[in-house]
């Protein structure tokens, strides 16, 4: 079908006019300029080593904006209990860990992660398929702003489709479905990637300042590779030296695409990229002293 001339006229003038609908902001200027939520059908890749904390963090990130904009998701995460995903969600929201807290806040805090998360529960070995197909059942039940699926290397590939098209082929066409599912549907994918065996042996050259360390994923370095950049609404980096005894505490977000420019966000640095630091417990994250959920200056004394 070919696209209607006004139409292309109103979205043209609405760029120029400064219509576009923008990304979702956490308030923080500096992360703003780089980092947004968009919502509507976007694709958005979250890709990072084991361990560095991809699936605690992109949780933080959703119980963020749904914190800030009461917004509702939806989480599919086969490495992960249901209970262990509400536990991080309640203690985000509550800004300390269950220990800390009394009956009656742990209670408010499940009845609001309630409202604002679906968990799905993963009982058995799942194609792409079988995750889009769970989405869009809580989808239309109850519309969601986004889905997280965790990760992406733990679903199964249809053998009549590795049979039809090859390793190679399926992944783009996967990404392909992803992204046309989220644009039809109207629900943002999140979903997590760890790096293929190789991205674990590239550690930062001996003139680095983490000499040694695993370097951030790159796009080529995810699980089918560059592709998922091609496809993709925009591609970040979760990474944290876990290692190091100075910055384990130091999660950093690199920004490698935006596609959109004009609904806010570009990509990060090379070697700048927004650095979040971890509250204590892993209850949270602050950015210049700043608590980022709960919007206050966290208290100097506190030593990591």
């Amino acid at each position: 079908m070919i696209i209607d001339k006004n139409t292309i006229k109103d979205e043209i003038l609405n760029i120029k006019n400064g219509k576009i609908i923008q990304g979702l902001r956490m308030g923080i200027p500096e992360i703003d300029e780089h980092f947004r939520l968009k919502l509507g059908g976007s694709l958005d890749i979250y890709a990072g080593h084991a361990g560095v904390g991809k699936t605690t963090f992109c949780l933080y990130l959703m119980t963020l904006f749904a914190h800030k904009y009461d917004l509702k998701f939806v989480v599919w995460s086969s490495e992960n209990t249901a209970g262990s995903v509400t536990q991080k969600i309640i203690e985000y929201k509550m800004g300390k860990p269950i220990d800390n807290a009394t009956e009656s806040e742990i209670e408010e805090s499940i009845d609001w992660t309630y409202d604002h998360f679906k968990i799905i529960k993963v009982e058995e070995l799942c194609t792409y398929k079988d995750v889009l197909e769970q989405i869009l059942g809580v989808h239309k039940a109850l519309p969601m702003a986004a889905a997280f699926i965790d990760p992406y290397n733990s679903l199964a590939k249809p053998k009549e489709d590795m049979k039809a098209y090859g390793a190679h082929e399926l992944d783009y066409m996967i990404a392909s479905e992803m992204r046309l599912f989220a644009e039809k549907h109207k629900i943002t994918l999140m979903v997590s990637m760890h790096g293929v065996t190789e991205s674990s042996r590239k550690v930062h050259p001996v003139t680095h300042p983490m000499a040694g360390y695993p370097m951030p994923l790159s796009y080529s370095q995810v699980e089918g590779g560059v592709k998922w950049a091609n496809r993709c609404s925009s591609f970040n980096t979760v990474h944290r030296y876990f290692q190091s005894k100075e910055s384990w505490n130091i999660m950093e977000l690199h920004v490698l695409k935006v596609k959109e420019y004009s609904s806010g966000g570009r990509p990060t640095g090379l070697d700048d990229p927004i650095r979040l630091k971890m509250l204590p417990n892993n209850i949270g994250y602050e950015f210049g002293g700043m608590n980022l959920m709960h919007e206050q200056k966290t208290q100097k004394e506190v030593l990591f």
